[in-house]
C-alpha cells in the first residue's frame, strides 16, 4: 500500500511517485553538489558565520576541516545512493531505493535536531527563530520526498510480491 499516489509539490508536479522519485534523485544530486562546493569554499576561508549555519561555531583551522571532510563525504554518499536510486527506479529493483531511503531519512533527523539545536542555544535572537522555521519548512519538504521515494519502494514491493495460491487437493 503506497503511502501518496502522486507527487505533487513546490518544486515537482507529476502524477506518479515513479517519476516523481526520479526528479527527487536529481534534486538530492543537484543540492548535494550545491552543498559541498558551499562547505568547500568554507573551508577555504570563505564567510562561515552565520547563525544558520551548521559549521558556525567550528574552528576554522581544525574542526572546521574536519566536520567540513564528513560533510564532503555524506553529500558524496547521498549522491552515489541517488544514482543507484535512478538505476533501481529504471529496473523496478526495491532494494536500491533503501540506501537512500536511509541516508534522506538521517538527512530530516538532523535538519529536525538542527533547529532544536538552534532554538536551545540562541533563543534571545530573533533571526534565529526565523532561521529554525526555515530549515524545518526544508526539512517537510525533504520528509515529503522521503514520503514519495518510500510510497514508490511500497508500489514496487507490491508489484514483485509473489502470489502464491493454494490448491488443497
Amino acid at each position: 500500500m503506497t503511502m501518496i499516489n502522486s507527487c505533487w509539490s513546490p518544486i515537482i508536479w507529476v502524477n506518479n511517485v515513479r517519476t516523481g522519485s526520479k526528479v527527487i534523485a536529481y534534486y538530492t544530486i543537484t543540492i548535494s553538489f550545491i552543498l559541498i562546493t558551499l562547505i568547500a569554499y568554507q573551508m577555504c576561508g570563505g564567510d562561515s558565520t552565520q547563525l544558520y549555519n551548521p559549521l558556525f561555531e567550528a574552528d576554522v583551522r581544525y574542526s572546521l576541516q574536519v566536520w567540513g571532510f564528513f560533510s564532503i563525504i555524506y553529500f558524496t554518499v547521498m549522491i552515489g545512493s541517488a544514482i543507484i536510486m535512478i538505476f533501481g527506479i529504471n529496473k523496478v529493483i526495491r532494494g536500491l531505493l533503501l540506501p537512500w531511503l536511509v541516508i534522506w531519512f538521517i538527512t530530516c533527523a538532523f535538519q529536525l535536531a538542527f533547529g532544536l539545536w538552534l532554538l536551545g542555544g540562541y533563543y534571545i535572537y530573533l533571526q534565529v527563530v526565523l532561521s529554525c522555521l526555515i530549515n524545518w519548512l526544508w526539512m517537510g519538504y525533504n520528509f515529503y520526498c522521503w514520503l514519495c521515494v518510500f510510497s514508490a519502494y511500497k508500489m514496487f514491493e507490491k508489484l514483485q510480491s509473489p502470489n502464491i495460491e493454494l490448491l488443497w487437493p
